[in-house]
């Protein structure tokens, strides 16, 4: 079918030409015969480039053109940025398009929005429909992204969404995107969808599975191929350590020469993204100049992006990364290479699903570049090359279960339906929750309402306990605590820890940085905390116990649990970076680069507001603002003395000791400070910026 064949309005096809888009593949034809542009909800699973995006674009399409709205679903910021960005051509034709990805206080969202399209994650648009459903009047049409993360860690909240938005937004149309579901058939039922399956692909991919005893000059060989022919190659291994090791290997080659200059800059980049670079920064640098790059968590976000940005532009010619990559943004490569096809788990290394090795392996093959992609999955032996062909090439993807049934997920999301009103009684919650995935594949076997009940009635039940819901008759109501602490998105049983840690905190007047980070590290959203070693076990008892008196748990007390250790070595962790310890430094100490502090510290950070305003709502004073204080030492990594500086634009931690010791601690020791001094101190145009801000003293 070609782009003129199409019934939306010039406009519309306009965009969509300009974007060199003038014959259909046929999964999307399929996709438009199955209704996706006249309002049916379907469930499509193709592969990877296949054009689902464009597909779920007919249905923004028919929305827009209906005068509805459509929210776009996706599990990760870097996806929310990348379809943001694509969708923002809309623009062009008056359409309003926003982004929602950060704070999850949904008391902050006071504002009506305006949008005609909205990009959230899953988190955020939960978040939002908690006290604010109304930000979703005229909504039409409902995208999930990735929906076969409905089995991971995020995944209830892809339910929930789904659930609440069909019962308050009856004849939605649903759309859900996943290149490997392996029981499609039953999500679509559950949505009430019709499934669109293709193994249709714009480049064909062919899986190889081969012998590589010697490891990385196989990689090298594979590399110095594609580089010849003007490929480029994606490596997944199974750690970061040898993510930066093959990566550091690859990049001897001195792949690309002739953009030395182009990859020189790229290299200044990533070491500028730390006021103080690390090991890891100069490493990734180092990399780049030959070509080569490792892509982990453990980057910040601008490594990350350079890195990306650099590898879709051919400047890159090859990315050694971890899974994680695979199910972020779109990255296609000429070859994929898995070494790996085991992971470290708990209980030692273990095979990683197909479903995996399915979204890796279909990075291979870069639509308009390549009319082949290979990937090619390693072996230890001929035995170990027919086990990987069997099980993985011609494997069966896993089916897709809901996790939604475990208590702290359960409770969160009970919690949150009661404080929003959305549910009353408990028959309208087991009511509500038949309709959720969980529900659908529960009541296949026949067991969900008797089962369901007695799960249901013991989280009421802790609920009621811990002040955060009470009943009047057979009624259900959230009490002020309650709604409070399903606006500030966190676990009820967190909140229940908060509460009775820091009003002990606060009756013996224990406000010590260290007992209050390890409280705040009590969270499931901190976890996995830091491990501590079975020979460092004794050594790091005997430093709590030192610090015993300074604590707010009693270390032989009931109230201790086996994940102590490990969460006092975070809140170690942690107080030595709110001691203005260098990233470079936790590296070395802590085996924690940038990129996974940076995101522990975010959520440590929304811990510590969360803490604060459940501990001002029940009049613990004196600990609420030492809570806020804490909030702003993990956000800049600073001593308490600090505060008052890094309340101004432009300055940071290194700025603000800079400032300090030279004895400028306040705003308006700046507005005196001799401005000569201050350009030393700070940099010319920061100085000027700073003393320009008519808010300086406010």
């Amino acid at each position: 079918m070609r782009l003129d064949e199409l019934s939306f309005g010039e406009k519309f096809k306009k965009i969509l030409a300009a974007e060199g888009i003038q014959e259909l593949y046929p999964p999307q034809e399929q996709a438009l015969k199955a209704g996706i542009a006249e309002g049916e909800s379907i469930i499509l699973c193709t592969p990877t480039a296949s054009g689902k995006t464009l597909a779920s674009e007919f249905a923004i399409i028919h929305a827009l053109e209906q005068g509805g709205k459509a929210v776009y679903v996706v599990p990760l910021k870097a996806l929310a940025y990348e379809k943001y960005t694509d969708f923002k051509k809309y623009e062009t034709m008056g359409f309003r398009v926003l982004m929602e990805i950060g704070d999850l206080d949904a008391k902050k969202y006071s504002h009506k929005p305006d949008y005609d399209i909205m990009v959230a994650t899953a988190e955020k648009c939960d978040s939002i429909m908690r006290s604010r459903p109304d930000w979703f009047n005229s909504v039409t049409l409902l995208i999930f992204d990735e929906i076969h993360l409905i089995a991971s860690d995020r995944g209830p909240v892809y339910e929930i969404i789904a659930a609440k938005a069909r019962k308050l937004l009856p004849g939605i149309q649903v759309v859900g995107l996943s290149a490997t579901i392996g029981n499609a058939g039953e999500v679509a039922g559950w949505l009430d969808a019709k499934l669109v399956e293709s193994d249709w692909r714009p480049v064909q991919l062919r899986e190889w599975a081969v012998v590589a005893a010697d490891g990385i000059n196989s990689i090298k060989k594979i590399v110095k191929d594609n580089a010849s022919k003007g490929g480029q190659v994606l490596v997944f291994v199974n750690s970061r350590r040898s993510a930066e090791a093959v990566a550091e290997q690859l990049s001897e080659l001195k792949l690309n020469p002739e953009k030395k200059e182009q990859l020189s800059e790229l290299s200044e980049k990533i070491l500028s993204a730390l006021p103080n670079p690390t090991k890891q920064c100069e490493r990734l640098a180092l990399c780049a100049k030959g070509g080569s790059a490792f892509h982990h968590a453990g980057l910040v976000n601008s490594q990350r992006t350079a890195i990306e940005d650099a590898f879709r532009q051919g400047l890159i010619r090859v990315i050694a990364a971890t899974p994680t990559l695979a199910a972020g943004v779109n990255l296609p490569a000429r070859t994929v290479v898995i070494r790996d096809l085991h992971r470290f788990e708990a209980d030692g290394l273990e095979k990683i699903p197909v479903l995996e090795y399915k979204q890796m392996a279909g990075r291979a093959g870069r639509p308009k570049y390549d009319k082949e992609g290979d990937s090619i999955a390693f072996a230890k032996s001929e035995d170990d090359r027919e086990f990987v062909e069997e099980h993985y090439i011609n494997g069966t993807v896993e089916d897709l279960h809901s996790l939604l049934g475990s208590e702290p997920v359960l409770r969160m999301h009970v919690l949150s339906s009661i404080a929003s009103e959305f549910t009353k009684t408990e028959d309208s919650l087991l009511s509500f929750f038949a309709t959720t995935f969980y529900g659908y594949q529960y009541r296949q076997g026949g067991r969900f309402e008797k089962e369901f009940r007695k799960t249901l009635a013991k989280t009421i039940k802790e609920l009621s306990e811990w002040g955060l819901i009470e009943t009047a008759e057979r009624f259900l109501n959230a009490t002020p605590l309650g709604r409070r602490v399903s606006e500030l998105y966190i676990d009820p049983m967190t909140a229940k820890t908060y509460i009775d840690l820091f009003t002990k905190a606060e009756k013996q007047g224990k406000h010590g940085s260290l007992a209050y980070l390890e409280v705040l590290c009590d969270a499931a959203e901190m976890r996995p905390h830091l491990r501590v070693k079975k020979e460092d076990e004794s050594t790091v008892w005997a430093e709590a116990f030192n610090l015993e008196e300074d604590l707010l748990r009693e270390l032989d007390g009931f109230d201790l649990d086996f994940e102590f250790l490990n969460r006092f070595k975070t809140a170690k962790m942690f107080n030595h970076w709110i001691n203005e310890t260098t990233e470079q430094q936790i590296l070395e100490d802590y085996n924690i680069p940038p990129g996974i502090l940076n995101q522990k510290l975010q959520n440590l950070e929304w811990l510590a507001y969360a803490a604060g305003e459940i501990t001002r709502l029940i009049k613990l004073r004196k600990t609420s603002i030492l809570l806020s204080n804490l909030e702003m030492r993990v956000k800049h990594g600073i001593k308490e003395e600090l505060i008052p500086l890094v309340g101004i634009k432009g300055i940071g931690r290194v700025r603000a000791r800079k400032l300090y010791n030279a004895g400028i601690k306040t705003p308006a020791d700046i507005k005196k400070a001799d401005i000569i001094s201050l350009k030393k101190l700070l940099g010319e145009k920061t100085a000027e910026k700073i003393l320009n801000d008519p808010t300086l003293c406010e």
